[in-house]
């Protein structure tokens, strides 16, 4: 099991009893605007070269041993260099032979007089990791169109195409004598070749050309029963939408409006082909009117590809990460007040929860049997799935 954190180490951890094997320290960068950054981006692990890849805030690409932590030969290997306004916040995704890599800003800065962050997409060619390729979503320099979202890149299982939410431009209108959200790429789902050479498909779904309504999320790709592929994303304006991923230019077929812009609605929705049922995380909760709280909402694609709400749960509040599906169990998380949560998939009624010390944003995996988890107060967990689905057989927590 291995993990990053903002105080920029990465540990690798038995999963078995929370020993830690081996740890190394990749330093943080301290910001003028925006505070101090280690590492926020999740790793990603190449079996066949027993290698793991993170990124740390001063833009150096690692590649450790799996077993012992020791750097591979080549690396470190520079990508980002502005990294006093440039930083990778997505997941690193091992994909078509390539290393995906997304650059965003720390927090829409710049420096006094410019130039602002520039967004970018790159991919590192595994065999030759000199030979990287790039894509800028809004030609020229330091106009932004960061891709921020926590899970970076998604590809196509059918054909490798990778898809990205892209972040708001920074480009001076004389129109309206403002600075736009929506130039080139900006505010838009694209589709990209491979090698990123191409752009095959891209929609704008409407979002205005300011007040900073972007997607942070990689979309989730998925294709129910009676649907052709599709493609979902959160916004942060607080709906879901819903693409048919072949056709991104026609538009959404679906946007359900979920949020309510107190939390930037930032995570990928969850899916369960067994169940053909969509859960989407930090759903403002009401009733009669009453905000009562964020949660999940399900939603079943019924024969027509329709989207039907099923049923809601109310969490917690605040940022929530993507909603885990394993068998019968759906698992998410509490965001602002923490918490993990076990609900039955199929209804939403609890099964059990474990409250945390800190917030719970990040993204749960499931290996194995087991569910892993973390908190923001630096806390790994890890939770053993009893035979009946119900409840935990057991739980350990490691300080990191």
């Amino acid at each position: 099991m291995f993990a990053a954190t903002e105080a920029g180490t990465v540990s690798a951890v038995d999963a078995a009893d929370g020993r830690i094997v081996w740890q190394r320290n990749l330093g943080t960068v301290e910001t003028a605007e925006c505070g101090t950054w280690g590492i926020t981006a999740t790793g990603t692990i190449d079996l066949r070269r027993s290698l793991l890849f993170e990124i740390s805030a001063d833009g150096m690409l690692h590649a450790l041993d799996l077993a012992t932590g020791k750097e591979a030969d080549g690396y470190p290997l520079p990508l980002v260099t502005n990294t006093r306004y440039e930083y990778v916040w997505g997941g690193l995704r091992l994909a078509n032979h390539r290393l995906y890599v997304v650059v965003a800003s720390y927090c829409d800065a710049g420096p006094p007089g410019g130039p602002w962050p520039e967004g970018r997409l790159f991919a590192v060619r595994l065999k030759r990791p000199t030979e990287t390729a790039s894509w800028d979503p809004v030609t020229g320099e330091g106009n932004m169109g960061g891709m921020w979202g926590w899970g970076g890149v998604s590809i196509d299982p059918n054909d490798g195409r990778v898809f990205t939410g892209v972040g708001n431009s920074y480009v001076w209108s004389d129109e309206c004598g403002c600075y736009i959200d929506n130039a080139g790429y900006g505010d838009t789902m694209v589709a990209l070749s491979p090698d990123l050479s191409n752009v095959l498909g891209s929609n704008n779904p409407g979002i205005p050309a300011t007040g900073d309504s972007d997607f942070g999320a990689a979309p989730l790709l998925f294709q129910p029963t009676a649907c052709p592929p599709l493609a979902a994303a959160n916004n942060k304006n607080g709906t879901t939408y819903i693409w048919n991923r072949d056709r991104l230019a026609d538009g959404p077929l679906v946007f359900i409006p979920l949020g309510d812009g107190l939390s930037a609605f930032v995570g990928s929705p969850g899916w369960s082909a067994a169940k053909q049922m969509i859960y989407v995380a930090q759903s403002v909760i009401r009733d009669d009117g009453r905000r009562l709280g964020n949660g999940v909402t399900a939603w079943l694609v019924d024969p027509g590809c329709g989207f039907r709400p099923i049923w809601s749960r109310v969490l917690g509040d605040g940022n929530q990460a993507t909603p885990l599906v394993v068998g019968n169990v759906l698992f998410a998380t509490g965001g602002k007040p923490g918490g993990f949560f076990a609900l039955n998939s199929a209804n939403g009624a609890p099964l059990w929860s474990h409250a945390t010390a800190g917030r719970t944003v990040a993204a749960i995996i499931s290996v194995d049997g087991a569910v892993f988890g973390a908190d923001t107060a630096g806390v790994l967990y890890a939770f053993e799935l009893a035979s009946t689905g119900r409840g935990p057989g057991s739980g350990r927590c490691l300080a990191l």
